[in-house]
Parts: structure tokens; C-alpha cells; sequence
């Protein structure tokens, strides 16, 4: 029993110890810990999270969505139709949107990102690296998360990195890439 009463006791502390932050210190403490998770140089502020869905096999779509300052930026989220992809290829699909968005990022419209979040695994992953370095914009961080283990691919890892699901960061990208599933929906 008074194992449990000692746990409870440090569940409460912890309970208490979030709700007294702030949220620019709670938004500064999830910066800081995605940068010491997924070794960024920066901690990110803007992250572009992007999912690509299929409905019964035709009529793709991706969605990006961007959180920046802590929160939900809705008024930058786009929705792509694809245009040169046939079928579900889900890899295509990807490459086609995230050129889309970074060669108009180039051409001045809208900011680049901290963070790029690519929904899926290791596949979707080398898509996007490979787009970012024919754009020249292969110094921007990139990872994926895979909805199946919660892991976290990055250019850097061979293996993917399984994150601690109890820190904010970890819940953060899984809130962020489950808005871009939903958006795309």
C-alpha cells in the first residue's frame, strides 16, 4: 500500500507540475525535447505534417497541417488532389505533394518549415529526403511517424527511434500527424 500512496504521490506531483506551467513554457518544454529526441539543431517551432489518403483505391488526396506556437495553425492547413499520380501509390503521391509545396516555398509563397512530419515509415521517409535534396532544401529536418508502433524514422537512424510515450513531445507528433489523417479524411 504504500507503494501505491508513493506512486500516487508522484502522479499528483507530475499532474501539478504540468497544469502550473504555462503554456509558453509547456510550448518551450515540447520544443526543447523534440529537438533532444529527434537531434535537431533548432528546436522547431513550425512543423508541416503531411498524409496521403486514398478512398477505395481512387480519388487521392494529401492534407498538410501545421502546428506552430503550441497549437493548431488551421488557417495554413492545405488539401492537395493529386494530379500525375494513377492508383494507390502512396510513395508517388507523397513526392508529387511534397514538391508541389516546397518548389512554391521556393518561389516565396508561404514559410519552410522547422520540422517536416511525413505520415508513415521508412519508405515514405526516403521519398521525401529525396525531394528535399533535388530541391536543394536537404538541410531542412525531416522524420516519419508509423502509425503502427508509434516510431519515429529520421534520415539519421537506421533503426526507427520508439519515443517514451509519456513526455508531451511523443503525444504532440502523434496529435499532429493524427490531424493530418483526419484533414485528409
Amino acid at each position: 500500500r504504500r507503494e501505491l500512496v508513493a506512486m500516487a504521490e508522484e502522479n499528483a506531483a507530475l499532474a501539478l507540475q504540468r497544469h502550473l506551467l504555462s503554456s509558453t513554457d509547456r510550448h518551450q518544454a515540447v520544443r526543447e525535447e523534440l529537438q533532444r529526441a529527434l537531434g535537431l539543431a533548432e528546436p522547431p517551432d513550425r512543423i508541416e505534417c503531411f498524409d496521403i489518403s486514398t478512398i477505395q483505391g481512387s480519388d487521392t488526396v494529401a492534407s498538410m497541417v501545421v502546428w506552430q506556437g503550441g497549437d493548431m495553425k488551421k488557417d495554413d492547413y492545405k488539401r492537395f488532389k493529386i494530379r500525375t499520380v494513377t492508383g494507390t501509390d502512396d510513395f508517388a503521391s507523397m513526392q508529387e505533394v511534397l514538391t508541389r509545396r516546397y518548389a512554391k516555398a521556393l518561389e516565396g509563397e508561404g514559410p519552410l518549415p522547422d520540422l517536416i512530419l511525413l505520415d508513415g515509415g521508412r519508405g515514405q521517409l526516403n521519398v521525401g529526403v529525396k525531394v528535399l535534396e533535388d530541391l536543394g532544401l536537404d538541410y531542412l529536418p525531416i522524420a516519419s511517424l508509423a502509425k503502427r508502433a508509434e516510431e519515429v524514422y529520421t534520415p539519421e537512424h537506421l533503426a526507427p527511434l520508439v519515443l517514451d510515450p509519456g513526455p508531451p513531445a511523443p503525444m504532440t507528433l502523434q496529435k499532429i500527424r493524427d490531424e493530418a489523417h483526419r484533414f485528409a479524411i
